[in-house]
C-alpha cells in the first residue's frame, strides 16, 4: 500500500505543476519575453492543435513516442508507434505500436492497409479492458472521411485485473485478481458519409486467464470456479462478428460544447469449440451537449445502455461482462466493481471554462447491473460524484484528473482524452 500512496502522490504533485503552468500560460496576455521554462515549453506543445505542423507531433523518423494510460490499474505505460501512412505514393498505410506499463501491462498491435486518420496524425485505437467494444473505436474515427479497409492484430498482457463476483450485490470484501492474456486478430472495414460512420469487423478472440501479479488480493483462478466465475477453467477462442453506427453532430468532437453524437453496435461471439460460451451483444451510446450563454459554461449528458443475451444453455464469460466502475461509468467505485449481463449507465457535468485551455467539471454519475430486462428500469441506481480539471487544447481535451466520491470511499482518475 505505501508503494501505491507514493505513486498517487507523485501524479498528483505532477499534474499540480502542469496545471499551475497551463494556468499561468493560458492567462498570459500574449507579449514578447525571454524563451520560456521548460515545463511552460512542454506545456505549450501539449496543449497545442499543431495546426502548422503535419500532425504527428514528436516523432523521429516513422517512430513515435508516446505516454498512455492502458487500463485503470495500469500505471503509466511507455508506448512506442511505428507510423508509416501512404507507402511509396500508394494508399497502403503500416502502424504497430508497443508498451509496457509501471505494473508490467503490456500492449502490442499492428494494422496493415487502408487505416483510418487524418493526414498524417496516428491512428487512434482503444486499449482498455472496460471501454465498450466496438463503439470506442468507431467513436475514435468518426471524424476520419473517406473508406478504410485493413487488417488488425493485438495483443495484451493485463496481470493485475479484479473481480468483485457478478451482480449488484457484489462485495468489496470479495474482490479477487487475475491475469488476463488475449489476442485479437481482425478484418475491419469502415468509411464515413458525413455524418454517419459505419464500421463492421469480424475475426478470432483468444484468451487466457492465469493467477494475478497483485499479492495483496487471493487469485480469482483459485477462488472460483465455473458457476460464480464462467470462462475462469476454460476460456474459450471466439469467432466474433460486429457492426456499428456512429452518428456525429457535435461541434468539436474532441471538445464539445454544443451538438450530439450517437452511436450503436451489435456484437455476436461464438465459442469455437462448443455451445457453453455463446451471446450477442447491443451497444446504445448518446451524448448531448448544450452552451449556456458562451462556451464557457457546457452541460454535458450521456447515456449508455449494454445488453448482453447468451444463447439457451449458453453463459457469457466474466471478463466479457459489462461492467460499471473506474474512469468510464461510475468513477467513486473500483475499476469494473460491478459486471453482469446488461448495464445502464448516466452521466451529467457542468464544464466551466477557468481560462483557455483549462476546464473545471462538476460530475454525477448513475448506473447499475442486472440480469434480466424486467430490471431495465431507473430503479435502484448506484451513484458517483465529485470534481474534475481538463488540459485541453482548442479541439481537444489532452488530460484529465477526476476526483469522484461514492458510499464506497473517493478515487481519482487520470486519463488522457476526454470524459465523453
Amino acid at each position: 500500500m505505501p508503494r501505491r500512496g507514493g505513486t498517487r502522490a507523485v501524479v498528483l504533485t505532477a499534474l499540480a505543476t502542469v496545471v499551475a503552468a497551463a494556468v499561468s500560460f493560458a492567462a498570459e496576455d500574449p507579449q514578447p519575453a525571454a524563451r520560456p521554462g521548460l515545463i511552460k515549453r512542454a506545456v505549450t506543445s501539449f496543449l497545442a492543435d499543431d495546426e502548422t505542423g503535419d500532425g504527428r507531433g514528436v516523432h523521429l523518423g516513422p517512430f513515435a513516442p508516446r505516454v498512455e494510460l492502458l487500463s485503470t490499474g495500469s500505471g503509466l505505460a511507455p508506448m512506442l508507434h511505428f507510423w508509416a501512412p501512404d507507402i511509396g505514393g500508394t494508399p497502403i498505410d503500416i502502424h504497430a505500436s508497443a508498451a509496457y506499463s509501471m505494473w508490467g501491462y503490456q500492449y502490442y498491435d499492428a494494422q496493415v492497409g487502408l487505416v483510418p486518420h487524418v493526414g498524417k496524425k496516428l491512428p487512434r485505437v482503444a486499449w482498455g479492458t472496460s471501454a465498450p467494444f466496438p463503439l470506442s473505436d468507431l467513436e475514435k474515427t468518426s471524424v476520419v472521411p473517406g473508406f478504410d479497409i485493413y487488417a488488425s492484430a493485438r495483443y495484451r498482457d493485463y496481470p493485475r485485473e479484479r473481480f468483485y463476483g457478478t451482480g449488484a450485490g457484489s462485495s468489496l470484501l470479495d474482490r479477487t485478481g487475475y491475469r488476463m492474456q488475449d489476442g485479437l486478430y481482425e478484418g475491419i472495414v469502415r468509411f464515413r458519409v458525413a455524418p454517419l460512420s459505419f464500421m463492421f469487423r469480424a475475426g478470432l478472440l483468444q484468451t487466457s486467464i492465469g493467477p494475478g501479479t497483485d499479492s495483496a488480493f487471493p487469485d480469482t483462478v483459485v477462488s472460483s470456479d465455473e458457476t460464480t466465475a464462467p470462462g475462469v477453467v476454460r476460456a474459450p477462442d471466439f469467432l466474433h462478428f460486429s457492426g456499428g453506427a456512429w452518428l456525429e453532430l457535435r461541434d468539436e468532437p474532441g471538445n464539445p460544447h454544443s451538438g450530439a453524437a450517437v452511436g450503436v453496435a451489435f456484437s455476436r461471439l461464438d465459442d469455437r469449440s462448443g455451445n457453453e460460451f455463446r451471446f450477442s451483444r447491443t451497444l446504445v451510446d448518446a451524448r448531448e451537449y448544450a452552451s449556456l450563454g458562451s462556451n464557457r459554461h457546457v452541460v454535458a449528458l450521456r447515456q449508455v445502455t449494454s445488453l448482453e443475451v447468451p444463447d439457451a444453455g449458453s453463459r457469457v464469460p466474466f471478463y466479457l461482462l459489462s461492467s460499471l466502475g473506474g474512469g468510464n461509468f461510475l468513477g467513486g467505485y473500483s475499476s469494473s466493481r460491478f459486471r453482469d449481463e446488461k448495464l445502464l449507465a448516466l452521466a451529467g457535468e457542468y464544464r466551466l471554462e477557468i481560462v483557455p485551455k483549462v476546464e473545471l467539471a462538476f460530475i454525477y454519475q448513475a448506473g447499475k447491473v442486472f440480469g434480466a430486462m424486467s430490471e431495465f428500469d431507473l430503479h435502484d441506481l448506484l451513484h458517483s460524484w465529485g470534481v474534475g480539471i481538463r488540459l485541453k487544447s482548442l479541439r481537444e481535451v489532452r488530460l484529465r484528473l477526476d476526483v469522484m466520491h461514492s458510499v464506497e470511499g473517493t478515487r481519482f482518475d487520470v486519463a488522457f482524452g476526454p470524459s465523453f
